[in-house]
């Protein structure tokens, strides 16, 4: 495979962040959060996971959830020797849970920053991010009863999954949906059956890799905070949450917004003082 890569620079940064998009996304939606925080002296590294964004895949039928996890380890392990600095991982959707993953497989991760925290082990968060039960149990007992014939179908990830609900507004989400890069895509089927069928490695109350901060959305219809919070309160390690007042799955509502900001950097300042 070949991995895109958006990189923000900054040769003196004491932390390099990788940022972790979610469902329907890719490095370049990240970039307005990116920027911000290489404005304040982190350098920050967005890989677009296949088939998402601009990276590719020889065999995209052949894509799964555990290739994710493996090629964000991959990337903590080529960024860390590449000039030492520690890293933090963030995740954004879907990508808080797979930071979660990452953090577990890599032992490697000094933070771990999310938005969100969607256990699939669990039926109750999938069938909060599927359009519906039928797709969340029906549709996914077909997909494990029948692998070697559906891995390898492509569907539009709008059709598994609430896109409708990735932002509270409404031209955004639109341009999201529209997006061949983002949400306009396809994916196979051996990807989200996988990722439906994702049970963490280590348990949470068993997790001391690294501090972690939530930084959930309040007004969250796609992921709301009552299906991360169970998650976030079994974590063993220090932790932190914050509640966003007013932004939406997508953040970009104030005060939410701002508080994120603040949040962030300050648990990165923490962290530049342990080291």
């Amino acid at each position: 495979m070949q991995i895109h890569l958006d990189r923000m620079k900054v040769t003196d940064a004491k932390i390099k962040i990788i940022f972790i998009h979610g469902a329907g996304g890719n490095g370049r939606l990240l970039a307005p959060y990116a920027r911000m925080l290489q404005q304040y002296g982190y350098e920050v590294v967005s890989p677009d996971l296949p088939p998402y964004g601009l990276s590719c895949f020889e065999s995209p039928s052949l894509i799964d959830y555990q290739q994710w996890i493996d090629l964000l380890t991959a990337l903590i392990a080529v960024e860390t020797e590449r000039d030492g600095k520690p890293v933090v991982l963030l995740g954004s959707s879907i990508g808080g849970m797979l930071a979660y993953h990452t953090a577990v497989n890599s032992k490697q991760v000094k933070g771990l920053i999310a938005t969100t925290f969607v256990d699939t082990s669990n039926p109750k968060v999938r069938d909060q991010v599927a359009p519906n039960k039928i797709v969340s149990r029906l549709g996914k007992y077909v997909m494990d009863a029948f692998p070697s014939v559906l891995d390898s179908v492509h569907i539009p990830v709008t059709r598994v999954s609430r896109m409708k609900l990735i932002s509270n507004h409404t031209a955004l989400t639109r341009l999201i949906i529209k997006d061949p890069h983002a949400a306009g895509t396809r994916v196979p089927l051996r990807l989200l059956r996988t990722f439906l069928n994702m049970k963490p490695k280590l348990e949470p109350e068993e997790f001391n890799g690294c501090p972690v901060l939530l930084v959930h959305p309040e007004v969250d219809p796609m992921t709301p905070f009552a299906l991360s919070e169970p998650f976030f309160n079994r974590l063993k390690s220090r932790k932190e949450c914050v509640l966003l007042e007013g932004a939406g799955h997508f953040p970009i509502e104030q005060p939410g917004l701002e508080q994120m900001k603040a949040a962030v950097l300050a648990f990165l300042k923490r962290l530049e003082q342990e080291e």
